[in-house]
């Protein structure tokens, strides 16, 4: 592959360096950390994004029905609105113990700040859009506007939410269980999820990323935000990981290429 190849494909992770950064995923669990206060504010009464939404043309919808009780105590949101915030939290969560405990990989101060700002943009987005009656999946769903029932997009969208992100997050954990092992060092991990297809982490992202978008707007703008993760991800991520994963295991990852065709989803992508 040639240099030219080399700096079309860079990684906003330096791959191959056990190089210590605990300064950068400090920060990279900060900027996650912080994405929580703003969508409990956008999906609150006092909503952060009522200005935003009248200031576009938008109507803001106040939240209404009973809410949820935690321990006893109200969270001050609906059902529908406590499911966006958890999926939120699972967000930070998931992340955070990626950044602290399965990545082996350095971090920059730019990339921990730049993975943070484009995740929060993606809550942010979804919580905006189910706050405004035009694109809220409140807006169509049978349930009307009672936010104490949850249409099928919600449903489907949380299915999708949840076996997502046991994709990505158990995918990650088995691969991380086989490089721990001195006896494999040097070798490509090719088992468990990863036997399925060759970046079943990704595709557990990207549907979980769908499923929280259905969950808040419906089938129209989970549809675009799956859509743009998969173009994203087999046009920059993939043949990132392809010019690397090529030099680290030349013969390995040949083989495992030619058995495992599928890249995102088993059958699927």
């Amino acid at each position: 592959m040639s240099s030219k190849s080399d700096k079309k494909y860079q990684s906003l992770i330096e791959r191959g360096s056990n190089r210590s950064t605990p300064v950068s995923r400090a920060l990279f669990v900060l900027f996650r950390a912080l994405d929580l206060p703003i969508q409990y504010a956008i999906l609150s009464s006092r909503s952060l994004g009522a200005p935003l939404v009248n200031a576009l043309g938008g109507a803001h919808l106040v939240p209404s029905g009973r809410p949820v009780y935690l321990f006893g105590t109200s969270i001050g949101l609906s059902p529908q609105r406590a499911i966006l915030f958890g999926m939120a939290v699972g967000s930070f969560v998931k992340q955070s113990h990626w950044v602290t405990s399965i990545s082996q990989e350095p971090l920059s101060p730019t990339s921990s700040g730049l993975v943070g700002t484009v995740n929060t943009i993606y809550n942010s987005l979804n919580t905006l859009f189910f706050t405004n009656a035009a694109t809220s999946v409140l807006s169509y769903a049978s349930v009307g506007w009672d936010e104490t029932r949850l249409p099928v997009q919600t449903v489907v969208g949380v299915a999708m939410y949840i076996f997502g992100m046991g994709l990505e997050w158990v995918s990650e954990m088995q691969r991380l269980k086989f490089k721990k092992d001195p006896k494999h060092k040097g070798q490509l991990y090719t088992g468990g999820l990863f036997g399925l297809a060759r970046h079943i982490n990704y595709g557990g992202y990207v549907l979980w990323r769908a499923g929280f978008a259905v969950a808040a707007a419906g089938w129209v703008w989970g549809t675009i935000v799956g859509g743009w993760l998969v173009y994203d991800f087999t046009k920059r991520a993939i043949p990132e990981l392809d010019v690397y994963c090529g030099k680290r295991y030349p013969g390995q990852w040949a083989q495992y290429k030619n058995s495992v065709r599928s890249k995102l989803l088993p059958f699927i992508l």
